[in-house]
C-alpha cells in the first residue's frame, strides 16, 4: 500500500473511532494522518516482525491526544487486527483515548501530557548516540504543543549533544486546543526560531 492510501485510511479510522467511542481530538488525527503514515510506511525501520529488536527504529507521538491515528496505522501495518479500532476509548479497552504502550505492540511510550513524549524521544536518541546504536528516533510534535518550555529544553539537548539519529517532526496546523497558535501564543516566526537551535546539529 502506499503511504496516500494509509493516511486516507487513518483518517477514515479516526474518524470511525471516535464517533463509536464518543471521543474527541478528531482535528489533530486527522492533521497527522500524513506524517504518521509515510513514517510508517516510507521511512522507520519498524515493523510487526521487528518490533521488539533493539535496533528498530522508534516512533514516539508526543502530542498523544492524536494517538487513534497511530492505533490505526499500526493495525493497517498488521502489528493487531484492525477489528480492534472498533474498541477504542471503551472501557477495558487497550486503546485507551490518548496513545498508550500498554499491551500494544509498536507503541514505545505512553504519551499525553504535552513536551514530555519529545524529551523521552531525545534521552532515547542520546542511548542511541552513546552506545552507537544504528536506529533513529522520530518524534511527532505539536505546534501548540511547542509552548512547553520542555520542547525548547529538548532541542538545545539535541543540538548540544549532536544528536543526528534524532528526527523532530512538527505538525503545524496551527490549532491548539479551541483556537489558532497565535491567539493563544504566537510562535512566529516559528522556522526560525527552531532552525537556529538546530542549525548545527546534522
Amino acid at each position: 500500500m502506499k503511504s496516500e492510501q494509509l493516511a486516507w485510511l487513518i483518517r477514515r479510522h479516526g474518524i470511525e473511532m471516535t464517533h463509536i467511542s464518543h471521543g474527541s481530538h478528531i482535528g489533530a488525527i486527522l492533521s497527522v494522518a500524513d506524517i504518521v503514515a509515510v513514517l510508517y510506511n516510507d521511512i522507520a525501520n519498524i515493523s510487526p516482525e521487528n518490533v521488539k529488536d533493539e535496533n528498530r527504529d522508534r516512533i514516539i507521538l508526543s502530542k498523544g491526544h492524536a494517538g487513534a491515528a497511530i492505533y490505526a496505522a499500526l493495525a493497517e501495518k498488521g502489528f493487531f487486527d484492525v477489528e480492534e479500532l472498533k474498541t477504542h476509548y471503551a472501557d477495558g479497552s487497550r486503546l485507551s483515548g490518548h496513545v498508550s504502550h500498554k499491551g500494544i505492540p509498536g507503541v514505545e511510550i505512553s504519551t499525553g501530557s504535552l513536551g514530555h513524549g519529545a524529551c523521552m524521544a531525545c534521552g532515547i536518541a542520546l542511548n542511541a548516540k552513546i552506545n552507537d546504536k544504528p536506529y533513529y528516533t522520530y518524534a511527532i510534535v505539536g505546534d501548540g504543543e511547542c509552548d512547553e518550555g520542555s520542547i525548547w529544553e529538548m532541542a538545545l539537548f539535541a543540538n548540544h549533544f549532536n544528536l543526528n539519529q534524532f528526527v523532530v517532526i512538527v505538525d503545524h496546523n496551527k490549532m491548539q486546543s479551541l483556537d489558532y497558535c497565535e491567539n493563544t501564543l504566537s510562535l512566529a516566526p516559528f522556522a526560525k526560531k527552531m532552525g537556529g537551535i538546530w542549525l548545527e546539529c546534522a
